[in-house]
């Protein structure tokens, strides 16, 4: 057996091993890059083609993300043969779902989740895995739920049309870790916990007439910001990217500077252009741009 390098690499088995351990629960897994969280195989469709970001593996290629995963050993030996150090990515929504606390870059899922639990209890016993940046991982039974990006500040859900990193992969020269292993078993989620998954409702505007003025240069330049950090998300991080873009905006729409359909329009025309579901999409520009409204923005005259 290869020995890990020096640099936090592990042993090229043991990530085939995970790819197959997790097989073995149903646990369906596809090639990451080396040392990274995006799909090792390039798209199927290149830019342009008619069928990028529609085509979910109905081609018969590969070269679909998160829709090439596969619980087949012999294709799984396949891919970690050919790219030995790849991460692995897990499918989620199929056999289990996970609660992803983020605390990269100051995110505040610690917080959140401490809080949370105040209010309703603890967690059930479930599979847990500790990330490269400190975050946490909790897999839950599936709860046919998409993907909620910052559903709670610091907090992601990650459903159907999603994906984690596995253990033992890397990612900045550290690994993914189990806490609490998958012989554990996956527990129900808390309906509690399901119940923050479901999209908010718009709130209303705030009290009080909101006047609304013609979008200022100020408006106009943080919309074409957040449509370009948007356009230029890293798969994998797109979704999330939009709803935090929503919600950047909305703080702008409270705020009178901007209209909703200024707003929500070439959101949705970015989000399609890069691949992501209207499904899934619509929910993230609802979810960011309610929680924006809910926290106007001051705005330079």
């Amino acid at each position: 057996m290869t020995p890990a390098d020096s640099r936090g690499g592990v042993d090229p088995p043991s990530l085939l091993g995970a790819a197959l351990a997790g097989a073995d629960r149903g646990w369906p897994a596809f090639p990451l890059v080396e040392g990274a969280k995006v799909p090792k195989i390039p798209s199927a469709h290149p830019v342009g083609a008619p069928l990028r970001g529609k085509c979910k593996g109905e081609c018969g290629r590969h070269g679909h993300g998160l829709y090439d995963a596969s619980t087949d050993a012999g294709q799984l030996v396949e891919w970690w043969e050919r790219w030995p150090r790849a991460n692995v990515g897990w499918r989620t929504g199929i056999d289990f779902d996970a609660l992803d606390i983020d605390v990269k870059d100051g995110a505040p899922g610690l917080g959140t989740l401490a809080r949370i639990l105040d209010e309703h209890g603890c967690l059930p016993p479930a599979p847990s895995v500790s990330t490269p940046s400190g975050g946490l991982h909790f897999y839950f039974r599936p709860t046919g739920h998409g993907n909620a990006a910052g559903f709670a500040p610091g907090l992601d859900w990650r459903g159907a049309g999603g994906y984690v990193v596995a253990p033992p992969s890397t990612v900045g020269g550290k690994r993914y870790e189990w806490g609490v292993g998958p012989s554990v078993g996956l527990p129900a989620a808390p309906a509690w916990l399901v119940s923050l998954l479901r999209p908010a409702r718009t709130p209303p505007p705030p009290r009080g007439p909101i006047v609304r003025r013609s979008s200022s240069a100020y408006a106009r330049r943080a919309l074409e910001g957040e449509l370009g950090r948007l356009a230029m998300a890293a798969v994998g991080e797109r979704n999330h990217q939009l709803n935090r873009s929503a919600f950047a905006l909305g703080q702008l729409v409270a705020a009178g500077a901007l209209g909703a359909r200024e707003v929500v329009e070439p959101l949705a025309a970015v989000a399609e252009r890069i691949g992501l579901g209207a499904v899934e999409a619509e929910a993230s520009i609802r979810s960011g741009l309610g929680a924006g409204m809910a926290q106007p923005r001051n705005v330079p005259a």
